[in-house]
Order: C-alpha cells, then structure tokens, then sequence
C-alpha cells in the first residue's frame, strides 16, 4: 500500500507540469477492475474511474467472469472456493454540468462451476507452474464454503440474479486544462439476495478521491489514480468477524498509441473485508494488477478488453477476463 501511495503522490506532483489537456483530447478512462471473489464481491469497492465530468449522459456495460479456486484451513475458520463468478453491470451517468454528475450502477451476478478450469489447469501444467492443489480436484465443479465459529455460509448450488444497485454523486474540485481531481459519495442498496451470494444483505456507504491527467512530459500517457472508504453495513453472510471500515487505492496509466489504441495497465488494492488468519479473506489487503487495450470505434464508441490477475495470490480470482462497451456524449 505504502508504494502505491507514494506513486499517486509522484502522479499528482507531475500533473502541475502536464502539458495542456485539450477540449478534444483522446478520451480517457481507467479499466473497470473489480474484486469478484465471493465475499470481497459482496461489498462496494468501485472500480477507479476518471476524474474528468462530462456534460449529458454516458453509459457503459461491462461483462467479466472470474475463475475461483482458493483452499485454506485454520483452527477455528477455513475457506473453501471452487467456481466461477460472472457479472454484468450496466451504467448510466448523467453529467448536470462539467462540475456535478450523478451515476446508476445495476449489475447482474452469476455464480456457476463455468468452464475455465481446464485451460487454466493446462496452462499452469505447460509452464509448470504451481496450482495450489487445485489439478486434484475434479473440474468444474462448484461450492463456496466460509466456516467461522458461529457457524458455516456455503454455496453449493448455482445461481444468479440482480446484484446489489450502487447510487453516486461525483463532484469536480479542479478543473484544469491539463489536470482535474473530483471526489464522489455513494450508496450500495441491498437489492442482491444474499442466501445466493448476489448481495451482502446491507447497504454500504462509500467516498471516493480520484486523479486524472496528462504525463509531465510528451510521452503520450494519462494518468488516474483513486483513493477511497467504504463504510460496510453489517453483513450475516459475513459474519461477526467482518470489517466494516475498509480502505482501497489504485493507480492507472493510459498509454495512447494513436487514434484509434491505447494499452492500459493498472493496479488496484482493498482491505480484507473480514477480519481473519485466512489470506484469502482477510489477513493483509487484496492486490490486483489489471492488463489491456482499448479500441475507439468512433468518436463516442469505445470498447475495453482486459484481464485481472490477483498478484497478491488467493486474495482475488486466479483469473478475470472482461470487456467494457462506452458511450459518450
């Protein structure tokens, strides 16, 4: 966390340099990357976004899947995760000017046994990488398991339905030519059905303070970063050991390689949401470095392809593929 801190500080020290941001700059958006491990799935962590606000409306749809397989045991707790997670999210932001906005967030949550299972296996097997124990099982099959003292929550059927809807006031504090910065409050509603892990049960409250600008010099890179807190409401699903006060940071860079291309890379950090021994669940914070490229269809038609890799092993999917859709005015 610390190293990531310090490279939002160098990022926000450099944009007082940038050169000018141009009205008609390319435009520009970290990748939308969230945690969609069964319980740190359940609660709202948001995605970076840019700081920029756009006048009218914008809309995005962002598919993943996510493949779990996670294994750890303690005396008095253990975790047990084999299955997939897809989520589709659809989301409507209106802009009232260049300096106030307001956001929809409505996703659709799938757990299933998938179908990754064995191109993964396959690729841990070609470079004889470890799998963590997870070619002794049989593919794709599928249960979530959490056991705590009070009890056990598990899954072991599949599922899917609306996920938990995310309300969002976002709100401009610099608008420069070549920088801007915006801070934002939201609301996750409880509209999920937790008895099949679509929602945590509780609504949560969270804020974010989020960076956009051009690199210092002309290389042709734009960088995000974001910083927030989410208050958690008290789930069941999770437990009497969850946390309620929950930190996440992230940094973005936007590599714009003409026209039409641009690579993105991007590395995004959270607190274990439970408070536990379990490296999966909670003993030290998720880390997740997200890869990928976007194509500019036409001037207001945008499409992302990206993948999540949890570098900080077991505190995320092994796994995310997706895709985002944007329209902008």
């Amino acid at each position: 966390m610390q190293v990531a801190l310090r490279l939002i500080a160098t990022s926000c020290l450099g944009l007082l340099a940038a050169p000018v941001w141009s009205q008609d700059a390319y435009f520009s958006e970290p990748l939308w990357s969230e945690n969609l491990s069964p319980l740190a799935g359940l609660v709202a962590l948001p995605s970076q976004r840019s700081a920029q606000i756009t006048p009218g409306l914008t809309a995005a749809l962002h598919g993943a899947v996510a493949n779990h397989w996670v294994s750890q045991d303690e005396a008095d707790e253990s975790v047990f995760f084999d299955g997939e997670t897809g989520r589709v999210t659809a989301a409507f932001e209106y802009g009232f000017s260049d300096a106030h906005s307001f956001r929809l967030s409505i996703p659709w949550v799938s757990h299933s046994h998938g179908s990754l299972d064995g191109l993964i296996n396959g690729w841990h097997a070609l470079f004889g990488m470890s799998d963590g124990g997870r070619s002794r099982y049989p593919e794709d099959s599928f249960q979530y398991r959490y056991r705590r003292d009070e009890g056990e929550a598990s899954l072991v059927q599949s599922g899917s339905g609306l996920g938990d809807v995310r309300a969002e006031w976002n709100t401009a504090l610099i608008r420069a030519e070549s920088h801007a910065v915006s801070a934002s409050v939201g609301y996750k509603f409880s509209t999920g059905d937790d008895q099949v892990w679509l929602g945590s049960g509780a609504g949560d409250v969270f804020a974010s303070l989020r960076f956009s600008g051009r690199h210092l010099s002309d290389l042709p890179l734009v960088w995000h970063g974001q910083l927030g807190y989410t208050y958690a409401g008290q789930s069941d699903l999770l437990g009497a050991a969850q946390r309620r006060n929950l930190w996440r940071v992230g940094l973005s860079v936007d590599w714009q390689l003409g026209q039409h291309w641009s690579l993105l890379g991007q590395i995004d950090g959270h607190a274990g949401v439970v408070d536990s021994a379990l490296g999966a669940i909670g003993d030290g914070p998720s880390v997740l470095l997200s890869i990928g490229a976007r194509y500019r269809l036409t001037p207001r038609w945008l499409i992302d392809v990206s993948f999540v890799e949890d570098i900080r092993v077991e505190t995320a999917p092994d796994i995310t593929f997706q895709a985002t859709l944007r329209w902008q005015p």
